[in-house]
């Protein structure tokens, strides 16, 4: 029975099956012929779909880096809580601290002249073997000669937080990362390190835990113990400090839950930090809402000229928006009183091209005697949330612009309505696909009235708006606009990142270097231009305007958020360019035609390729020199020769000691009169110099720029602006250098030869 049954329903169900797709089939091939209209609102969507993402690509190929960052293995993924890094200040006091580039640190090493922070990122720590997505919360402890640095590290693959130590010989310069201190099976961050008769003790937080945990070191600094559970409290960034004769701890923690869900801070005393601890007579010292701004520790309290001061975290608009100094006026076992007193350190003005430019929640400074005090902060570029925020405004965007397109559809007439409509019965009662109406209970009552409705607004909208009238014209012009604008928008947050232009690491080090541009009276607007835009890219230390010709403008004339300073030179010389300048602090300079414009990103790729090559000179644009004689021409014929041997230093980075010391010397001479008196050429020269003092080595390197913009096409105001001539002279020029320096015919480096592929 049982096997009868069985093969009957199979053959029973196949049958049904092949009777379902005929008619299938056939219905198909009606609603293909009655339902014309759809298929031409589907064609005129999928066209303008096109149209848009011609045009987006146009954008994305302006707005969006097309250049990745070099991987890490394992690490640095991007992060829903922020891409946080730590670096280091130094100061006479604890309330003028400056960043560690202000004390031009060098390191040769790693080609970081002056050495700039982040000085520990999650780069150099997945560098060193330990996945990180990000490093923050920072303390230091001091031992003789040596500072150690204890943070939290969000481990890349188990999601959670650990506690890492770095070490430094050389006060904070450089740090060799150690390894993992402390990792439980639960979140650990905010380390604090402290020493009681001499043992080093530990306090992470283990909120997670439930419980206020105290470690100690039993083989600095890489294995700890658990030494005791000071208090069953989920406290948060828990601090003591010995002050008056006692102990306090300062924590806090969250008491209950939802829109109930406070922040509390309290204060404990103790004659040891072993406790027993017990609990100050005002707790909580606060009880406020979890958007107020100054409540949680945010470092190390610190005594400075007998006073204290405590470290707060600003979270009011925002977690971690920055950090805020208190001044303990009353610390008692009944009575606490502070009051908020100006941290002194320089807001960072870049935006989200500083590493700290979004927010800074965390200092901790220590006193390193003979007046010098250093302080670690981290900071974030991004905001918490800012991937998922990227990935909803990006989202809605394309959604709206995808709306639009069916509103236009309506509008012209190839989408007859808003919703899809049901289709019509056929004659035969088992067709698959039937109008709503002859199945009553499919839909309710409600839904069919609503379809009904939406689908009419799509007549009324032809009725208000006509395409073959002016206004009708206007508003497709208006949303089309409108629509092309969302889709930049939705494209940049998807796939734009999160907006930042950073700097480029080297050998685990950020660096800096001075940009140089050389100008005249009749090109201010360009130079303006020039200052406002490169000035906020994140590794430009200053920029330096040589003045060749007419009154000079006034300081207060830039918008810019790095010095400028204005040289004014006695003579109207080309050779200016490479005049020996003391005051430039740093090794690298940019020098930039006031007339070009590309972006920071490809700026800062140019400096992270000349740090690996700091004897060359490294640009943007190359050309070949060859020919019998040789000529000087475009970089369309170094393309097709498929080399080159000369980058123009209208925008190329370059030694300064190497470049101005060798362009003044005794042997360019005869070459500087003759830039003089075709008043061209200064390019040329430097890179027959620098060809000549190369012997067999590669003299220059090129990195391909994603976009660039000649600005003088837009201010008239170019200085080569007959090409022919232009080359005829410069061709003039290769010949007279040819025979004081020799040929460079010889040199011809391919293009597409480095690992990077930022030379193709």
């Amino acid at each position: 029975m049982g096997s009868s049954s069985g093969v009957g329903g199979g053959s029973s169900s196949s049958s049904s099956s092949n009777s379902c797709c005929d008619v299938s089939m056939k219905c198909w091939c009606r609603w293909r012929l009655n339902q014309f209209s759809f298929s031409k609102s589907s064609f005129f969507i999928l066209t303008s779909f096109l149209l848009f993402v011609f045009l987006v690509s146009i954008y994305a190929r302006l707005a969006i880096a097309p250049y990745s960052r070099t991987p890490v293995s394992v690490g640095c993924q991007e992060d829903n809580e922020g891409s946080w890094s730590i670096g280091v200040y130094y100061g006479d006091s604890p309330f003028n601290l400056k960043p560690i580039e202000s004390r031009n640190e060098w390191k040769d090493e790693c080609s970081a002249w002056p050495v700039a922070n982040p000085v520990i990122t999650c780069a150099s720590v997945s560098n060193a073997g330990f996945p990180s997505n990000f490093v923050s919360e920072p303390f230091l402890f001091l031992k003789g000669d040596i500072l150690y640095m204890f943070y939290e590290t969000k481990n890349s693959i188990t999601l959670q937080g650990d506690i890492a130590v770095a070490k430094s010989t050389d006060k904070g310069v450089t740090w060799e990362q150690l390894g993992i201190a402390l990792d439980e099976g639960y979140h650990l961050s905010h380390p604090y390190v402290f020493n009681y008769n001499d043992e080093i003790y530990m306090i992470p937080e283990t909120s997670y835990k439930g419980e206020l945990r105290l470690y100690k070191a039993v083989d600095f600094p890489l294995k700890w113990t658990l030494e005791k559970v000071i208090m069953k409290k989920a406290f948060m960034n828990t601090v003591i400090i010995n002050y008056g004769g006692n102990f306090w701890l300062f924590g806090s923690y969250y008491s209950g839950f939802g829109f109930l869900k406070n922040v509390q801070q309290e204060i404990w005393y103790s004659s040891s930090p072993l406790g027993p601890w017990k609990p100050h007579r005002q707790n909580p010292i606060y009880n406020t809402g979890k958007s107020f701004g100054v409540l949680r520790n945010g470092g190390r309290p610190f005594v400075y000229h007998g006073n204290l001061y405590r470290v707060a975290q600003d979270c009011g608009k925002i977690y971690g928006q920055r950090v805020r100094t208190f001044k303990v006026e009353i610390l008692t076992k009944d009575e606490y009183r502070e009051v908020e007193v100006p941290l002194g350190i320089e807001e960072p003005k870049k935006g989200r091209n500083a590493w700290n430019g979004a927010r800074y929640h965390h200092l901790d400074v220590q006193d390193l005697g003979s007046g010098e005090w250093i302080g670690v902060m981290d900071g974030d570029r991004t905001l918490a949330g800012d991937s998922v925020h990227r990935c909803i405004v990006g989202s809605t965007a394309v959604s709206v612009v995808l709306a639009l397109f069916v509103l236009v559809g309506v509008l012209l007439g190839p989408v007859n309505c808003i919703l899809p409509r049901c289709f019509h019965a056929t004659s035969k009662r088992n067709d698959a696909f039937l109008r709503w109406e002859d199945y009553p209970n499919l839909f309710s009552s409600k839904m069919r009235w609503l379809y009904t409705r939406v689908n009419m607004a799509s007549s009324f909208m032809r009725g208000w708006v006509k395409p073959s009238t002016c206004m009708g014209k206007l508003v497709l012009v208006l949303i089309f606009v409108l629509g092309v604008v969302l889709m930049c928008t939705g494209v940049r947050y998807i796939y734009g990142g999160n907006g930042a232009e950073e700097p480029y690491l080297w050998k685990d080090q950020y660096s800096q270097f001075t940009l140089l541009t050389m100008t005249y009276e009749a090109r201010l607007w360009n130079l303006k231009m020039c200052v406002k835009h490169y000035s906020r890219c994140p590794s430009v230390k200053e920029i330096v305007v040589v003045w060749n010709k007419g009154n000079p403008p006034e300081l207060g004339d830039f918008d810019t958020v790095v010095p400028v300073r204005i040289r004014v030179e006695k003579q109207n010389s080309l050779n200016n360019r490479f005049r020996v300048d003391p005051l430039i602090t740093t090794k690298a300079v940019l020098e930039l035609d006031d007339d070009i414009m590309m972006s920071c990103d490809d700026i800062e790729r140019g400096f992270r390729v000349w740090r690996e090559h700091p004897n060359r000179i490294v640009g943007f644009y190359p050309r070949l020199v060859a020919g019998s004689p040789l000529r000087y021409r475009n970089e369309r014929f170094a393309r097709k020769r498929k080399g080159y041997n000369m980058i123009l230093t209208g925008a190329a980075f370059i030694d300064r000691t190497k470049a101005f010391e060798t362009y003044w010397g005794e042997e360019a001479k005869e070459g500087r009169e003759i830039v003089d008196k075709f008043f061209n050429c200064e390019d040329v020269l430097l890179n027959f110099l620098y060809a000549n003092s190369s012997s067999s080595s590669q003299a220059v390197e090129y990195v391909k720029p994603s976009w660039v913009v000649d600005m003088s096409k837009f201010s008239g105001v170019a200085i080569s602006g007959n090409t022919q001539v232009h080359e005829n002279i410069r061709s003039d020029c290769i010949a007279k250098f040819t025979e004081i320096y020799g040929s460079i015919d010889n040199w011809k480096w391919d293009f597409d030869s480095r690992k990077d592929g930022w030379d193709a």
